[in-house]
């Protein structure tokens, strides 16, 4: 059975062009890319967006459905997508060790129903995900995650929550799917839960500037320190989906919402360096600097 892995294995590397090296069956089997640091070794792109990891993370045979998420150490990215034709999502990741990238391993999955947006705790030592209606997590122990669990019921309801972003001091912004609106396009709402204590707060709904009544709100990233937020936005059959921009003003209200010039873009994440912005693109998972957060800062905020 080995053997055929490893001839699996060499038939991938022929594929994409690289080398590699069989560890040990306790050990991930890294892949020598060429690919070096918190980027994979890729060119890091400028004002202009462009895919990223192409056939390794984004490819031609499987539907990503998230952005790249980093771990906060850049040492790991996860994402979520599905072969073509398959019907549930599941979470894939890649892991630098001793300057080698691992191919791309499953790493949530099920049979019966999917696992989707995997979002890191500030520290890395939490990975939270969307799974059957609810927010739930896992906790590393060592170098492997513990069983998952829900986060508190005050987040998850017998409503539907999806995890969006989570900040540096824990809070959790969320979306929950809310059947009595009174449009398709405005069901799904966005909340967050503040952490005081080791205990979530009862959630709130964010304000009308973020909720509006007009377009569907969904993906969302919130910066650590909260001062400003990307969020996705489409009309209600999905044929126009952009990224936005909103600023934290001194008196804690939001801005008004700024159009980035991205294109068609779902589920935005900025990684941990604050260097670029991920976001699933019709093509794949697409990457771009993010000089324009500091661009578009209102003049009240510079």
């Amino acid at each position: 059975m080995r053997s055929i892995c490893q001839v699996i294995i060499v038939l991938l590397a022929m594929l994409y062009g690289i080398s590699i090296s069989a560890q040990e069956d306790s050990e991930l089997i890294t892949v020598d890319l060429e690919l070096k640091g918190p980027s994979l070794g890729q060119k890091p792109p400028g004002d202009t967006p462009e895919l990223f990891a192409p056939g390794i993370i984004s490819r031609d045979d499987y539907f990503e459905h998230s952005a790249a998420i980093y771990s906060p150490d850049m040492k790991e990215v996860y994402w979520s997508g599905k072969p073509k034709g398959a019907r549930y999502f599941e979470i894939s990741f890649i892991k630098e060790i001793n300057g080698k990238w691992t191919m791309p391993e499953i790493v949530f999955s099920h049979k019966d129903y999917s696992f989707d947006n995997p979002v890191f705790s500030s520290d890395g030592n939490q990975l939270f995900f969307d799974s059957r209606g609810d927010i739930w997590f896992v906790e590393r122990i060592g170098n492997i995650w513990s069983e998952a669990v829900q986060v508190s019921p005050i987040i998850n309801t017998n409503s539907s929550e999806a995890i969006r972003s989570i900040t540096q001091n824990g809070s959790i912004y969320f979306t929950r799917y809310n059947a009595n609106a009174s449009r398709e396009g405005t069901k799904h709402e966005m909340y967050v839960s503040r952490k005081i204590d080791g205990n979530y707060t009862e959630p709130v709904k964010l304000g009308k500037i973020i909720n509006s009544d007009n377009v569907r709100e969904l993906g969302l990233f919130v910066a650590p320190d909260e001062s400003y937020m990307i969020i996705e936005s489409s009309n209600e059959d999905k044929t126009s989906v952009k990224l936005n921009m909103h600023y934290r003003m001194s008196d804690g209200s939001w801005s008004e919402r700024i159009k980035l010039n991205l294109g068609w873009g779902l589920f935005p994440s900025v990684s941990p360096d604050g260097k670029y912005l991920f976001y699933m693109s019709r093509e794949g998972i697409n990457w771009v600097n993010t000089s324009f957060i500091n661009e578009l800062k209102p003049n009240l905020l510079r």
